[in-house]
């Protein structure tokens, strides 16, 4: 329970003279009184916009007071309009408690938003006064990049602000390695575009290869309620390929540009009621995919060095040329609840519960393509509370094209790519600074016809080894990990909580050419998890790992820092070696708006 601000306890003292006031006002319409509103309306909205830190508040020390000022003074607010387009009424509208729970989640759901608040406040008349308050968090970020072995280096730096002047705008710029080069770009990106429902972003980055850059316009699924969304999108990439060939010291890295470039725009229906939601769209999308030359690039070298492609590594580097009709359907039964110290340090964070299915399926135009094919995929995910006090969940996606101009001896289903994330989480009591953690990530490919390959490393979750150390065409990642909030030494001004972890991985080399059955690795470690201000979602780390098996290695320490935890529900995304060989045509993410 939240401690009443001053904001709050006036609202409470209104309640109750209006709760006094309402059974007389009642009683005189009657029990049938007529109205398209049978809850009454929302007479007015009050919006309490505070900063990071509410100055006053019982629940921070007064002996940081000048801290809290500082760091208020420093931090835009964010301005009340934002706040009022974000919510699913107005005043005038009929009162809904389910519009004030989407509106608040979808409020807390934004970067620059630490907690929000909705609830109604009864009148006399029969009509709702909304109280919405909200605490902001803070958006300004410096997002270093290390990288670890030996010594700990800087290998990147990207500065964002989340909330630009308040107006919840993001801007950011950064100098970082992504799969083994070095980008620099700069991006914008805003949830109410010219203060509409819109959301848009747009980013320029500069790759080694050329440039790359992407622009986005959605309308989301505003909360449960919402019955549309629709997407218009484009981006052109033009990036090294990254693979690895095993050598007797390790891995011998090489590259090969491609150019990709891509766009969708589709719209999506839901039909149903809440909770029980099913979901139709139709769209198009294209894809053109470029090989400049067909040829690897020794790291070393750099182009100068270019030496012949291994034939075996990709049956043709061929130029796709793709168009497609998409057709989307999904099944989605979920519903929310909040739970506390999941992901974030000491936080509360709104947890997705229920199941869904989604469908996509694109019928490749001939006229405009280079292959004579259907692309599919399917997504299925789950979360709930299992027996023991454990709430659980899974995601799993798999995509595949069924090639019809294929040869009568030849693979009819190619480029299978699918991943499966499974996650648990354990508390011995609500109250506990305890939380125990497992994860598991499995991603793969079948039968492919595009650059494919996987690396087992710290790149992809496995810490305490280097970023890559096996390849092949399977992976498999397991995490047990203990969380603990300390308490300590100033918990009215962050969070500090620890970790303790175990990590096993394997690769299986599948059709690599150049992949190995890796036998399985295991490293340990722990590491500092933070949060500011207090009760943040946002949470930073830091962790220390060494090679526990099969060779016990305590001096090779290797060091991450990153953003976010490293597993659980909240490290669920799409995996990037599997994404940058993954079609483009196939886009399912309409249907988890605003998640």
């Amino acid at each position: 329970m939240r401690a009443p601000t001053p904001f709050r306890r006036l609202a409470l003292a209104a309640a109750l003279v209006a709760g006094a006031a309402a059974p007389r006002a009642l009683a005189a319409q009657g029990d049938d009184a007529p109205g398209p509103c049978p809850d009454g309306v929302v007479s007015q909205i009050f919006v309490d916009n505070n900063s990071v830190f509410v100055v006053g508040d019982p629940e921070l020390d007064a002996r940081f007071n000048w801290a809290y000022r500082l760091a208020n003074q420093l931090h835009v607010r964010t301005r009340e309009g934002v706040i009022r387009r974000e919510l699913l009424f107005r005043e005038g509208s009929c009162y809904r408690p389910e519009l004030l729970e989407d509106s608040e989640r979808i409020l807390r759901a934004a970067p620059f938003i630490a907690d929000a608040d909705v609830f109604a406040v009864p009148q006399g008349d029969g009509s709702h006064h909304v109280i919405v308050e909200t605490r902001d968090e803070w958006s300004t970020r410096l997002e270093p990049q290390f990288q670890s072995g030996g010594e700990v280096a800087l290998t990147g730096v990207e500065l964002r602000e989340d909330n630009l002047f308040g107006r919840g705008q993001r801007v950011s710029a950064w100098s970082k390695e992504s799969q083994g080069e070095r980008i620099y770009g700069v991006g914008v990106a805003t949830t109410q575009l010219l203060r509409s429902h819109l959301d848009a972003e747009a980013a320029i980055g500069k790759t080694p290869v050329g440039f790359s850059y992407q622009e986005r316009v959605t309308y989301p699924f505003r909360g449960e309620g919402g019955r549309w969304a629709a997407r218009q999108s484009f981006e052109h990439e033009a990036r090294n390929f990254e693979f690895f060939l095993p050598q007797p010291g390790g891995l011998d890295r090489r590259f090969f540009p491609v150019e990709r470039t891509a766009f969708d725009f589709g719209v999506v229906h839901r039909l149903g009621r809440r909770g029980r939601l099913t979901l139709f769209g139709v769209g198009m999308a294209g894809e053109w995919v470029l090989y400049p030359q067909d040829t690897l690039a020794a790291d070393d070298d750099g182009p100068e060095g270019a030496i012949p492609a291994p034939p075996q590594f990709v049956p043709g580097l061929d130029t796709l040329e793709s168009v497609r009709v998409m057709f989307l359907a999904g099944q989605r039964n979920v519903f929310f609840d909040r739970r506390r110290a999941l992901d974030a340090v000491r936080g509360v964070e709104d947890v997705r519960l229920g199941f869904e299915a989604e469908l996509g399926i694109g019928r490749s135009l001939n006229t405009f393509s280079t292959d004579d094919d259907l692309a599919a995929r399917v997504g299925l995910s789950a979360a709930g509370d299992l027996p023991g006090g454990v709430l659980g969940g899974m995601r799993l996606e798999v995509e595949a094209q069924r090639d019809y101009g294929a040869d009568t001896d030849g693979r009819e289903w190619r480029n299978v790519f699918g991943q499966l994330d499974a996650w648990g989480y354990w508390r011995p009591g609500p109250e506990s600074g305890h939380t125990w953690v497992a994860a598991l990530r499995g991603s793969g490919g079948w039968y492919p016809s595009v650059p494919f390959q996987l690396t087992l490393g710290n790149r992809s979750g496995l810490r305490g080894y280097t970023g890559h150390t096996h390849a092949g065409e399977r992976r498999v990642v397991g995490t047990l990990e203990h969380r603990a909030y300390l308490g300590w030494p100033y918990p009215r001004l962050f969070d500090l909580g620890t970790a303790l972890f175990v990590d096993a991985g394997a690769t299986w080399a599948g059709g690599d050419s150049f992949g190995e059955n890796s036998g399985v690795r295991v490293g340990a470690g722990g590491g500092l998890r933070l949060a500011f201000p207090p009760g943040s979602r946002q949470t930073y780390r830091i962790d220390v790992a060494f090679p526990a098996a099969p060779d016990f290695r305590p001096g090779k320490l290797q060091v991450t820092i990153g953003v976010g935890q490293a597993v659980g529900r909240g490290a669920v995304r799409e995996d990037p070696q599997v994404r940058r060989s993954a079609s483009r045509t196939l886009s399912t993410s309409l249907f988890n708006y605003p998640n």
